[in-house]
């Protein structure tokens, strides 16, 4: 297996892909659940937490939730909200599925590539040229793997799909997209570049991105809840997230973003629906560098290279202007964010080195390595409309999320 070897080579080329842990030395033994002061964690405090999540939904700012908080490896909270439709009756349950948009870039694609690394099967420092001959179009020839997986490709946000003729036609458009900045010189969150990469895992890998992540990573971690495109019989579990005026109906089981639902659903910057539950047993085992419950599903250097910062061109001054500017400019893991004190959706207590990742459904989750700490918050918001600077604000206030993580943190004992 070549691995370790895959990411190795890349050291050569960009010697800062590797380095020192970012995840925890939590084992790989399963989550339990306990009591928070079993990890010098306040009962009350969590309990305030949950509170604050229940006030938002009483008060009509999105229909339902879930949330959960762990810490050591244990579960120490963990709740349901509200409902799983808007008006309706139909109570939010702990194994409610959540369709959770962006954050499928890292339980599927990031770490599929990763996977594929240690397979031999692609190398960070290829050019995804490579594997997309289309891509090498408008000055694109020189792009690696690893540009994209950090967002630093230099192409734009998205790529309007709607109008093209078919799925080929679409493929291709995305794929010739013109550069918007050159390549390295700095970051771009791009759902475009993730929905290539995860076309980049079908070519690597001889098979689509839901069978791949199934079969090497939810798979081994009994990641059962989480899949692309849930069967109809699992509807009654999943939440709904608004109506759609393109398909004139409520939108659930079929994930909201109207390019990946005309692209089929399977894509790989959106459309994995998901629990709290499965997150946190993905979120274990990144702080169990590679492995859970037995089953090691990547290396702890590809953890590494997943969880820091591989933007280190990144300022404080380009990032910390607005809470837009700092999901599309803030410095960038291999697929996740990388906290920053000032304007970061996880808030503003995080340890330096905490990573997460947001949906634009209202999902998001965060890890604080130095404190074994993460927090899940999936709600059914649902995509703000427009996706714009006032319309990102309104998620993060509705959904309260920066005082979410605000308040695990204040749970943690010595930071009270």
């Amino acid at each position: 297996m070549r691995g370790l070897g895959g990411i190795a080579t890349l050291t050569a080329v960009a010697p800062a892909v590797l380095g020192s842990a970012s995840a925890g030395a939590t084992t790989s033994a399963v989550l339990a659940t306990g009591s928070p002061e079993m990890v010098g964690m306040s009962s009350e405090r969590i309990d305030d937490v949950f509170a604050r999540v229940q006030r938002r939904v009483n008060d009509g700012l999105f229909p339902g939730a879930t949330a959960l908080v762990a810490r050591r490896g244990v579960i120490v909270g963990h709740r349901a909200f509200g409902n799983k439709v808007a008006g309706c009756s139909e109570p939010v349950t702990l194994d409610t599925m959540f369709d959770v948009l962006s954050i499928t870039k890292v339980l599927a694609t990031a770490a599929a590539i990763l996977v594929l690394v240690e397979q031999g099967k692609l190398q960070l420092s290829d050019r995804v040229a490579s594997y997309l001959p289309r891509f090498a179009a408008n000055g694109k020839s020189s792009v690696t793997v690893l540009d994209m997986l950090r967002y630093s490709a230099g192409l734009p946000m998205d790529h309007q799909l709607l109008d093209e003729p078919d799925d080929e036609a679409a493929w291709q458009a995305m794929a010739e997209t013109p550069l918007e900045v050159a390549p390295g010189s700095s970051v771009l969150y791009s759902d475009l570049t993730y929905r290539l990469l995860g076309r980049l895992v079908e070519v690597a890998s001889g098979t689509d991105l839901s069978t791949f992540a199934h079969a090497h990573i939810w798979g081994p971690l009994g990641m059962h809840d989480t899949m692309f495109n849930p069967p109809a019989e699992l509807a009654p579990r999943v939440a709904a997230t608004g109506t759609s005026a393109r398909r004139g109906r409520v939108v659930r089981g079929e994930v909201q973003d109207e390019q990946d639902f005309a692209l089929g659903g399977i894509t790989g910057c959106d459309g994995v629906f998901t629990t709290a539950m499965d997150i946190a047993v993905f979120c274990q085992m990144i702080m169990g560098s590679g492995s859970y419950g037995g089953a090691r599903v990547l290396t702890p250097e590809s953890v590494r290279a997943m969880t820091r910062n591989q933007t280190p061109q990144v300022t404080a001054a380009a990032t910390d202007t607005s809470p837009l500017n700092n999901l599309l400019l803030a410095p960038k893991g291999l697929g996740w964010e990388i906290w920053t004190p000032r304007f970061s959706n996880g808030g503003t207590r995080l340890s330096p080195g905490s990573f997460g990742k947001a949906g634009g459904t209202g999902t998001f989750v965060w890890i604080d390595p130095a404190r074994e700490l993460f927090g899940v918050l999936l709600t059914n918001h649902g995509l703000p409309e427009p996706f714009d600077e006032i319309g990102w604000n309104r998620l993060l206030d509705s959904t309260g999320v920066a005082e979410f993580f605000d308040g695990v943190i204040a749970a943690v004992a010595d930071e009270r």
